[in-house]
C-alpha cells in the first residue's frame, strides 16, 4: 500500500508535459516518478486500475506498491538510472489487497528540467489469469534510428490512448493487419519491446504529439 515518508514533490496538476494530453486521456494506466521514486502524476487509469486514491498516491513511494524482494526492487532501479529505460513484470498489490501481474515499460525523460520516469502499464492479471487491460506482445524486434512515419505516429497515438488494434482500424479504415504492421514498424524504429515500451518511448520522446 502507498505509503509517504516526507512531503510530496509535486500535485497531480503541477507536473505538465508536451504529451499531456495522451497522458491524461489514455486508458492506460501512467504515471510519472521523480529521482526519489516517488509519484509526481497519475493518469486516470491507473487510479481507477489500483483504486487507491490519487491524493494518497501523489509524493508516495512507487515501490510501496511492489509485492517483491527489496534487492531486487533496488536492481531494477539501478537499470532504469543507468539506462534509461526499463521493462518487464512485476507483482503490484490492488487496494484491496489482491496482487497484480503486471507487465510495464519505463523511459526516463526530463520535466522542467527534472529527471523523471515515465512508467506505462499495459497489462495486468488477477491471480486466476484475468486479464484486467489488455495482453502486451511478446516479441521483441530489433531497434533502428528511423524516424516515425506520420501514419505510425497516428497509429501509435492511438495506441497510446488505450485503442486496440480494432478499434484503430475502424478509426483509421484500415485492415487489422496494416494496424499491426504499423506497430510492428513504430516498435522495430524505435527499438521497443512491447506496446508499452512503445508508448513510454515515443511519449518521453516526443515522437507524437497531442
Amino acid at each position: 500500500m502507498p505509503h509517504d515518508n516526507s512531503k510530496p514533490t509535486s500535485t497531480n496538476g503541477s507536473a505538465d508535459a508536451p504529451f499531456g494530453f495522451l497522458f491524461d486521456q489514455s486508458r492506460i494506466p501512467m504515471a510519472l516518478v521523480d529521482s526519489e521514486r516517488r509519484y509526481v502524476k497519475v493518469n486516470d487509469a491507473l487510479v481507477d486500475l489500483y483504486e487507491y486514491p490519487r491524493a494518497e498516491l501523489l509524493g508516495s513511494v512507487s515501490d510501496s506498491m511492489v509485492v517483491e524482494e527489496h534487492d531486487r526492487i533496488e536492481t531494477r532501479w539501478e537499470e532504469l538510472v543507468r539506462t534509461n529505460q526499463l521493462y518487464g513484470e512485476r507483482r503490484i498489490e490492488h487496494a484491496n489487497g489482491t496482487q497484480l501481474q503486471v507487465s510495464y515499460a519505463a523511459h526516463v525523460t526530463t520535466l522542467d528540467d527534472r529527471w523523471v520516469a515515465l512508467v506505462v502499464t499495459l497489462s495486468a492479471r488477477l491471480p486466476d489469469g484475468a486479464e484486467l487491460i489488455g495482453t502486451a506482445p511478446r516479441e521483441t524486434p530489433r531497434g533502428a534510428d528511423s524516424k516515425l512515419t506520420a501514419r505510425e505516429r497516428e497509429v501509435v497515438r492511438l495506441v497510446a490512448l488505450g485503442s486496440n488494434t480494432r478499434r484503430i482500424a475502424a478509426d483509421l479504415s484500415l485492415s487489422p493487419d496494416t494496424v499491426r504492421s504499423h506497430v510492428r514498424n513504430a516498435m522495430a524504429k524505435t527499438g521497443a519491446h512491447t506496446r508499452a515500451h512503445l508508448v513510454a518511448l515515443v511519449l518521453a520522446d516526443g515522437l507524437i504529439v497531442d
